[in-house]
C-alpha cells in the first residue's frame, strides 16, 4: 500500500455488519425473543387468573363498591332510596 491511501476492510463494510447483527436472514431476533416473552407472561397470567377466577371476582366487586360509595349519591337516588323506604320494600 502507498503511504496515505486507505484500505477498505469488506468484513466490516456496514453490509456485512447488519449480517453479522441478525444472525439469521429473516429479522431480528430481539422481535422473536419479545413474543416469546409476551406469549409466555400472558399464558401464566391467564391460568393464573382463570383458576382464581372467584377471587378476582369477589375483588372487583369490593373495588366497585368501595368507589361508588366513595362518592356522594346523586339527586335521584337519594329520592328513590326515600321513595323505598316508605314504601317498605
Amino acid at each position: 500500500l502507498a503511504q496515505g491511501s486507505i484500505s477498505v476492510n469488506p468484513v466490516a463494510s456496514p453490509v456485512a455488519m447488519s449480517d453479522q447483527r441478525t444472525g439469521y436472514i429473516g429479522g431480528s431476533s430481539g422481535l422473536w425473543a419479545g413474543l416469546g416473552m409476551f406469549t409466555t407472561s400472558s399464558t401464566f397470567f391467564a391460568v393464573w387468573t382463570w383458576s382464581r377466577r372467584k377471587e378476582w371476582v369477589d375483588i372487583m366487586l369490593d373495588y366497585c363498591h368501595h368507589k361508588r360509595a366513595q362518592y356522594p349519591t346523586h339527586t335521584l337516588d337519594r329520592v328513590a332510596v326515600r321513595a323505598l323506604r316508605m314504601l317498605k320494600i
